[in-house]
């Protein structure tokens, strides 16, 4: 339910006062007199600046800088969110640790299996297939073009800060017309000598974390690592619980004019599925569950290097190789309905998915004109994957191997290849960024095996196959774009960028393995058009504004009608709680965003070295709706109205934090054709935590996230084992910390 306006105000002025009380206890701290910065200006590194290939501003800037490495941001609008403003964020809590990100829109997923953003209200955010998830700028999914879920992100506890590139102008990184978001880890470290972090954490519903660290450096040969391990029950009462440990070894030559990482990551997790919720069993009871045998195992191996090359003043030089081998298996009972208890004897249905992918990144920029006031950057880029799809049935409710036969195989593979390039040509003030991306993709989809029980190509194991899928696709995709920026003042910028963007077809388009889910025989390809401009000011230190308006023209979204549906051809009917998924036509997004930091106490405090209360809040007003296709008239899935986020957060120079952070979404729709029984009404969340400093290098931390025990959903998914997932009751954590 809505909160009240009484009791939100009067909790919003007791926790104002508790985040207040360290300025309190040491004195009332003046504001800085320094002279404002820049609106457009980065920061200077620093000795402890993190690597990132989108932007090296150093960890106290939240602005993209003009150019950074190879690549150029003038004309582009782009948020950061900078993780050390706040207390360390313990867990997959994407709604605390995006909040000063405008337009991310967070679906949260229960059981914390894997990361579900949209952006813009740009297609359904079940697993981020609409944004581009890096991680130290490589990509951090199975597959970027065709199988781009957000399955991993590295533990919050060793991110510096999340760099967000907007809709389409994020294009000379990837193809995904919702942006790019890079989790940028911390290190290496660059100063001789050797340091080390440890955490404990423990949280409702037996959660226990462990996390440690260490780095070690003579000045140009450099190793860091870590480990994280995460288990607990989760918030549902019944199969909600979730093991997972993630490792990263790296190493790192430091020289003058050329830099280069040897990274190898690990991850694995093990998560029970709960399933979603009838509305009415959402509201009789949200920690119930639908499902109590399905389970998922997600595992990730990936070595990178990467190296960057300063050849002269003007020129520099970046490479990266990567590979990773992502496995994803899940074990679902058959004959599951929407949101309701799927029957205990029902036998599980294992599938395996494996994907092996393998790219390689350079690129180049050279400067030039009279006082380097022009730049040019070009790039290459080769990607392949092969991903195979294994579906067998077991005996039992209790065979995981699935001796019964197998009911599905499908080879899938993918090949691109891509030259890109900007110019930034700067005229005093003004700076112009024409942009292009040239692609060319193959995909090829081959059912060999497909028995599975209802599917329109056969029937149980050992029955001959039916009509087998067959699809290969290649395509040549031009895009393009252009930016501008006009430095009117020392504070005050002016930004304005349209740019094309490109949604490949995904392996799953036409070939599916979901229960209750029927899906076209053919796809289109999406596009996205997308035109935005906005301003940059700081009127005086203590405050920054950034606003901008945007209108997004998405052609052929790809996503799902819910049911019931009658039979149309080549579809069968489908029933209540099911859905068809299709290229469900085009549509219109256009809205506002807003943002404005405000130091209460100590304006410029972070840079000076001393205590700032800031207050940073930001919202979007959303304008979504087909404007024509088989969903014409109807709001697109996941465009709420408006959602705003706000936090207040104190940045102690001694090392202690505090914040309290609030989010309110509006009412979204789960359908692309609006059926009432996928509405998702709008909710608020308030989320506070403090970490406080001690003697010795160790820190104290605690928690409580859904403060005010919201009762709500955020997603909804159709077909077998769908339903509402509920958002997490009020949960508490603690933890103690050391760094030396």
């Amino acid at each position: 339910m809505p909160l009240s306006p009484k009791p939100v105000r009067l909790l919003a002025a007791a926790l104002l006062a508790t985040v207040a009380a360290p300025a309190l206890a040491s004195g009332a701290v003046e504001a800085s007199a320094a002279e404002p910065q820049s609106a457009g200006a980065s920061t200077a590194s620093t000795a402890s600046q993190a690597t990132s290939i989108i932007v090296t501003a150093s960890r106290e800037s939240d602005r993209l800088p003009d150019q950074s490495g190879t690549l150029i941001f003038a004309g582009k609008l782009g948020d950061i969110a900078v993780l050390g403003d706040i207390p360390t964020v313990p867990t997959r809590n994407l709604r605390v640790a995006l909040a000063d990100i405008p337009g991310v829109l967070v679906s949260e997923v229960s059981n914390g299996s894997w990361a579900s953003l949209s952006y813009r209200g740009l297609g359904e955010p079940h697993e981020s297939w609409n944004i581009l998830t890096l991680q130290d700028a490589v990509s951090a999914v199975p597959d970027m073009y065709s199988y781009p879920a957000g399955y991993f992100i590295p533990p919050l506890e060793v991110v510096e800060r999340v760099e967000f590139i907007r809709g389409a102008s994020g294009l000379l990184y990837g193809p995904q017309p919702g942006g790019a978001i890079n989790y940028v880890l911390k290190g290496p470290r660059r100063a001789a000598g050797v340091d080390g972090e440890a955490r404990l954490t423990a949280g409702s519903w037996y959660a226990r974390q462990g996390f440690a660290s260490v780095a070690a450096s003579d000045g140009t040969i450099a190793a860091d690592a870590f480990i994280h391990y995460a288990e607990g029950d989760g918030p549902r009462r019944v199969n909600s619980d979730h093991e997972q440990t993630t490792a990263r070894l790296r190493g790192h030559y430091l020289g003058e004019d050329v830099t280069a990482t040897l990274s190898l990551d690990y991850y694995t997790g093990r998560f029970g599925e709960p399933g979603g919720l009838t509305r009415a069993r959402l509201e009789a009871d949200r920690r119930d569950n639908s499902l109590a045998r399905d389970r998922v195992r997600i595992e990730r191996f990936a070595p990178t290097l990467a190296i960057e090359w300063q050849m002269d003043e003007a020129t520099q030089v970046t490479a990266r190789a990567f590979y990773s081998r992502f496995e994803r298996e899940s074990w679902r009972q058959a004959g599951g309905s929407f949101g309701q208890a799927t029957p205990d004897a029902n036998v599980l249905i294992r599938q395996l998915q494996v994907f092996d992918t393998a790219g390689i990144d350079l690129r180049a920029r050279h400067d030039f004109g009279a006082s380097a006031q022009h730049s040019l950057t070009i790039g290459v880029l080769g990607h392949t994957s092969d991903a195979p799809v294994f579906v067998d049935k077991g005996a039992s409710n209790t065979d995981f191997i699935g001796t019964a036969g197998a009911l599905a195989r499908a080879q899938r593979s993918g090949d691109t290849a891509a030259i890109f390039g900007e110019a930034k040509l700067g005229f005093g003030d003004v700076q112009i960024v024409p942009g292009f991306r040239l692609e060319r993709i193959r995909q090829r989809v081959v059912e060999t095996l497909d028995l599975g029980v209802g599917s329109a190509t056969g029937g149980g194991p050992g029955a001959a196959n039916g009509v087998l899928g067959n699809r290969e696709d290649t395509q040549t995709v031009p895009l393009y774009g252009v930016g501008v920026t006009w430095d009117a003042s020392e504070t005050l910028r002016f930004v304005a960028n349209a740019s094309r963007a490109f949604k490949p077809l995904l392996y799953n388009d036409g070939v599916t393995f979901q229960a209750g889910i029927d899906a076209a025989g053919t796809f289109d390809a999406s596009y996205a058009f997308t035109v935005e401009a906005g301003l940059q000011a700081e009127p005086v230190p203590p405050v920054r504004i950034d606003a901008n308006l945007f209108r997004v023209e998405f052609e052929n979204q790809v996503g799902f009608l819910a049911g019931p549906l009658p039979a149309s051809a080549p579809f069968g009917a489908v029933g209540a709680g099911g859905a068809r998924r299709q290229n469900v036509g085009n549509m219109r997004n256009q809205g506002i965003d807003l943002a404005l930091r405000l130091d209460l106490v100590g304006p410029e405090g972070i840079a000076k070295g001393e205590n700032t209360l800031r207050l940073s809040t930001n919202l979007q007003l959303l304008d979504a709706d087909f404007t024509d296709g088989v969903a014409e008239g109807f709001t697109p899935q996941y465009a709420p109205g408006h959602l705003l986020r706000s936090t207040l957060a104190w940045i102690g120079k001694n090392g202690s934090r505090a914040a309290l952070t609030f989010t309110s979404v509006g009412d979204q729709q789960g359908a692309d054709n609006n059926v009432a029984d996928f509405f998702l009404p709008g909710y608020e969340v308030f989320d506070a935590s403090v970490e406080w400093p001690l003697a010795g290098g160790f820190t104290i931390g605690a928690g409580v996230n859904n403060l005010l025990d919201e009762d709500y959903a955020t997603r909804v998914r159709p077909g077998g084992g769908g339903g509402f997932d509920p958002g997490a009751p009020r949960n508490v954590f603690v933890s103690i910390g050391w760094k030396g």
